[in-house]
């Protein structure tokens, strides 16, 4: 699109290229020309009368002249135009360089800021959360990106500028945002926003994000509607460029994690336990293994079906990400069976974690329990670690194993360690 663009201005510059010629020495020219036809004309009708020879001489001037002024302004504006068609093209061919979203965005701002001149930038971008579409700040400048990320906006055109943009699939040029009702006034604030324009970010009439853009305090030149033009194609751009970076992610993403929980899956969590038990075994320090199921989890499956099942499982996931700090390994095993890698814990550091995984697990309020008086969902837990004198990554695994049979067929719903 940028390049039809690029060769339809290019072209209209190099046919009317007699008008890019400098306009004084172009416009003194042409007015001594027409000085003499004028005078010509004028002596050729017998008109004797001074004053009125030099009044249509000034008129053809002045009718002139601004002729003259009209097309060196609207060839400035193409000129102007097509640098910047050449810089976004430029810049878009620099975004499909790199398949990661940090990057992209960062190529964004930064883009905008010192290629297009704006003063600041900032982006929202669509995410799911609570199985709902919402706006979340994502990067900016003159702001910690943590606290743009806490600016979580619904798809609801009562919410202000953010989300009608979003809604409307339309950009809007805000002239004082203090006043004007669109606008979010504890956004305006935190942002410092007076004079911005909000770009909606879109693929294939789906809505990725919002670009937000704020003129340049400096040299107070307000954004135009010619800008918005251009901001609109860049936009689209780098609409693309993000919905690439996050397809890329997301398959990289699959490649070692459970669709499903967001843990990690089977083929990750072996090749991670071999390199944290030999990176253990090397520096002689501590390394524990989790390893679990969902008790009964069949009867789940066949009293509440599949989908319910997978509502379980999936909500196992969230217990875990939500209890286990950064360094902690949590991955799906298989089917209803979860393990959690431990670098630097011990065994009984580890045996407090499984308890208290056991009884968040039997406390949580899944989807079923509020429809149901089955008995509350349990897990049966078996652990192990370095000092079970085990000879390799895979004892680990087997040990642990052994000890959540026991714990089957003590009871259910207990730890076992040994």
């Amino acid at each position: 699109m940028i390049s039809q663009i690029n060769k339809f201005v290019n072209k209209f510059i190099t046919e009317n290229r007699l008008r890019l010629m400098p306009w004084l020495v172009r416009t003194s020219t042409l007015l001594i020309l027409l000085l003499l036809g004028a005078f010509v004309f004028l002596d050729f009708e017998e008109i004797n009368d001074l004053y009125l020879k030099y009044g249509i001489f000034i008129l053809f001037v002045f009718f002139f002249v601004r002729n003259d002024i009209n097309n060196y302004w609207q060839i400035r504006g193409l000129q102007h135009m097509y640098s910047e068609f050449k810089e976004i093209n430029r810049v878009t061919e620099a975004l499909r360089s790199t398949m990661n979203l940090e990057n992209v965005l960062d190529m964004i701002l930064h883009n905008l800021t010192r290629e297009l001149n704006y003063e600041r930038s900032f982006i929202f971008l669509t995410v799911d959360e609570k199985q709902k579409t919402v706006l979340r700040g994502e990067i900016g400048m003159g702001v910690l990106n943590e606290v743009l990320r806490q600016q979580v906006f619904d798809l609801d055109e009562t919410t202000g500028i953010i989300s009608r943009t979003a809604i409307e699939k339309k950009p809007f040029i805000i002239k004082d945002a203090k006043n004007d009702h669109r606008c979010e006034q504890q956004l305006v604030e935190l942002l410092n926003l007076k004079e911005f324009a909000t770009i909606p970010l879109i693929v294939r009439n789906n809505v990725l994000g919002v670009l937000v853009v704020v003129a340049d305090g400096f040299t107070k030149q307000a954004i135009t509607e010619e800008d918005l033009t251009l901001l609109e194609i860049f936009s689209n751009q780098s609409a693309i460029a993000i919905q690439n970076a996050r397809f890329y992610e997301r398959i990289e993403r699959l490649s070692f994690s459970d669709e499903l929980t967001g843990l990690y899956n089977h083929r990750y969590f072996q090749e991670k336990l071999r390199e944290e038990y030999n990176k253990a075994k090397e520096n002689n320090s501590s390394l524990s293994l989790i390893y679990f199921d969902i008790d009964d989890f069949k009867h789940y499956n066949d009293t509440f079906g599949h989908l319910e099942g997978d509502n379980i499982i999936r909500a196992i996931g969230i217990i875990l990400h939500s209890m286990l700090e950064e360094s902690a390994c949590p991955a799906r095993y298989g089917g209803e069976e979860f393990a959690v890698i431990l670098p630097g814990k011990s065994k009984d550091e580890t045996y407090e974690l499984a308890e208290e995984i056991r009884k968040t697990v039997e406390n949580y309020e899944f989807e079923y329990k509020k429809t149901s008086r089955t008995k509350n969902l349990t897990v049966s837990l078996g652990i192990s670690s370095l000092s079970d004198e085990v000879k390799n990554h895979k004892d680990l695994i087997d040990v642990a194993d052994n000890r959540l049979y026991t714990a089957k067929r003590s009871g259910k719903n207990k730890v076992v360690k040994g």
